[in-house]
């Protein structure tokens, strides 16, 4: 696996935990935010962003067969958005300038798994997980990094944290630019000769009529949705409402990463062995278990260690492989890309209806919102079963 790849994956995972994690945080202490259900368009509006990006770049990577350009929009993208966050005093200010910067760093995610697995075809289960465990090492170090410096104080450390993560990225965009080397494929052959905006349109048209892509998308969409009401509110649910300091946030988030790297080890054999389908099935389960005995603890401690249980691992490699399976050489990028922008779709719906139900109830309701999303997800999994021209595939 090349290592300027999985050195992409590693600081996005840094700045996703930045965005994600503390950013929600920031916002409500910070900059002052009352309300839970703005405090959620944190995650939302760079979501919508991400949809587009994930969509529009991945189709246009298969109608060009280019990685490299695309994947440098993606990293200068990031770079932009953690340089800037620090520069806004107002919530509202940072949600449209995140937003603006995910139609670039949104295609980030997809671009760089499909050059894994086109580096390395006969097994993409292991090429994922490779890409997804870099990813997590990074969810690892900026939980600790950004956490320690936020412990100083909320606002100044987000500040240094964005400013650090920015200089990172924008030296690592110069080492791509010279080294990375393009991962040659063919474009979407009739697409390449009717215009590039047509060529994308026609290759995203021909990839939402694909019907298992469209059936894993519905799953993953119920899934993610769950997970990100979850994920969206961690921050402010652990330390409102549950009265962990920041401290312990800090550590969760670092050993939740970390039991998520140590998976990714065993993830890509258990994909190959049991079948995409089944671990993915597997996963969904022990995510809503994890979401009842969250909802039912109402405990710190306990709610800390479940929530470093390592699952992300289990759907996430799962469900790429199956988009990856889905969609041929010449749409590996479209296909993921589709995944992705329904991933980013559902942090729009997960937060949105999390942040008005607590509004409504309070935190305490938060567990349970992202439970029934799993229940809906799981029920969906049937589907990736049923026969399509009179078979099925994995």
């Amino acid at each position: 696996m090349p290592l300027l790849i999985l050195l992409s994956a590693f600081l996005e995972g840094i700045a996703i935990t930045v965005i994600q994690g503390f950013l929600p945080l920031y916002v409500r202490e910070s900059l002052g935010e009352t309300r839970l259900l703005t405090v959620g368009l944190v995650v939302v509006v760079p979501a919508i962003g991400t949809m587009i990006a994930s969509n529009f770049w991945g189709g246009f990577s298969d109608v060009s067969g280019r990685l490299k350009p695309l994947i440098l929009v993606g990293i200068a993208g990031y770079a932009v958005a953690l340089a800037g966050v620090p520069l806004f005093v107002k919530g509202s200010s940072v949600l449209l300038f995140v937003g603006a910067a995910a139609l670039f760093y949104g295609c980030l995610a997809p671009l760089l798994k499909a050059y894994a697995t086109l580096h390395r075809p006969d097994r993409p289960q292991h090429a994922l997980a490779w890409v997804l465990m870099a990813q997590s090492t990074g969810w690892m170090v900026g939980s600790l990094e950004a956490g320690r410096l936020m412990e100083r104080g909320v606002g100044a450390g987000l500040k240094s944290a964005s400013w650090m993560a920015a200089s990172l990225i924008a030296v690592h965009f110069v080492l791509t630019l010279l080294m990375l080397r393009e991962k040659p494929r063919p474009p979407a052959a009739p697409r390449a000769k009717i215009g590039w905006f047509a060529g994308v349109m026609e290759d995203l048209v021909a990839l939402y009529e694909n019907p298992r892509l469209l059936r894993l998308c519905g799953v993953a969409f119920f899934l993610y949705a769950g997970n990100y009401v979850v994920w969206g509110f961690f921050s402010i649910y652990f330390v409102e409402h549950l009265g962990a300091g920041l401290r312990m946030l800090r550590y969760t988030l670092a050993a939740s990463a970390v039991s998520g790297v140590i998976m990714y080890l065993f993830v890509g054999p258990l994909v190959k062995r049991l079948g995409a389908r089944v671990t993915l099935v597997m996963g969904i389960a022990c995510y809503g278990f994890m979401y009842v005995a969250m909802g039912t603890m109402q405990n710190a401690l306990a709610t800390a260690i479940v929530f470093t249980i390592p699952l992300y691992g289990l759907t996430n490699v799962s469900a790429n492989t199956l988009a990856t399976e889905y969609s041929s050489v010449e749409q590996r990028s479209g296909g993921l890309g589709v995944l992705s922008g329904t991933i980013a779709l559902s942090t729009i719906a997960g937060p949105m209806l999390g942040g008005a139900l607590a509004d409504r109830w309070g935190l305490a309701i938060i567990p349970w919102v992202a439970f029934w999303f799993l229940a809906a997800a799981l029920a969906g999994t049937v589907t990736l079963f049923r026969p399509v021209n009179g078979r099925i595939a994995d």
